[in-house]
Parts: C-alpha cells; structure tokens; sequence
C-alpha cells in the first residue's frame, strides 16, 4: 500500500508538468503578436533614410532609383505587389541573408552588418511597413523571428 505523501505527490507533478505546458504554449504564442510583428514597427525612420542613401550608393544601379526593377539587369521590383510576391510570409531574416550573401553583384558582402540592416529598413519602409523606436538589428536570429506580411495581423 502506497503511502499518503506518495500519492499527494502525483498530483502535484501533474499539476507543474501542466502548468510548464500552459506556460510554453502561451510563450509560443506572444512570439507573433505586435511586437515581434513587422507591423510593430522593427526599424527606424533615420535607419531606413540611411539605407535609402546606401541603396542610391550600392543598389540603384541595376534596381532603379524608385525600386522599381531593371529588366535589362534581370532585377525584380523591390516594392510592391511583385516584392510581395517573393518575399511575403518570408522572414526579414530571408531578405536581409540573401541581399548580404548576394549584394553588391560585384562586390558580394562587402557591406556592414549595419549597412544592410539599413538597407532593409529602406526596403520595408518602401513596401508602407511602419517604422518604430528600435534600428533593425543585424542579428539574424532575430531576424528570421520577424515575418513579413502585406496586411496588418487582427488584434
């Protein structure tokens, strides 16, 4: 026969194993509300300025000074319904990744961290995603916990 405190303890482990669950679900679920939203505003407007002088210094060349894409270049449009095309429900980590690994054509990753970052800001900004209190960070693990979607998320 088990003893009084044995099977006090049961339920007791039950209840912390629950408890650790409820609180890993609710933690999973704040990751995509507004503040870790793109809509919650994950760049600055003077980052996002910065990015657009080092866009017309770096990228405007073979994208076009309005984003709007060089056909003679094979460049895509970097605003609107065709950026959205490729990059809607990517992570900035995706965009931010593929512009440092791929950008300059001629001179790829030879920008700062901040730089690029910058040039994302620029990019978002141009897509009508509102700016907030933070720079975007260069770290891309933060990143890639950041999607991008064309429409505000219900709250």
């Amino acid at each position: 026969m088990k003893s009084s405190s044995s099977r006090a303890t049961i339920p007791f482990v039950i209840c912390i194993v629950a408890f650790s669950a409820c609180s890993a679900i609710r933690t999973r679920g704040t990751r995509t509300n507004a503040t870790d939203s793109i809509w919650g505003g994950v760049y600055t407007l003077a980052q996002a300025e910065k990015g657009e002088a080092s866009f017309g210094q770096q990228c405007a060349s073979c994208h076009g000074r309005n984003l709007e894409g060089i056909e003679d270049f094979c460049t895509p449009p970097l605003a609107g319904e065709e950026f959205w095309k490729r990059w809607g429900g990517a992570s900035v980590g995706s965009l931010y990744e593929r512009i440092q690994t791929t950008m300059p054509e001629n001179r790829k990753g030879s920008l700062s961290g901040d730089e690029y970052a910058a040039i994302v800001s620029f990019l978002l900004k141009a897509n009508e995603l509102p700016a907030g209190q933070k720079d975007l960070p260069s770290d891309l693990s933060t990143l890639n916990r950041i999607t991008m979607t064309n429409r505000r998320p219900k709250s």
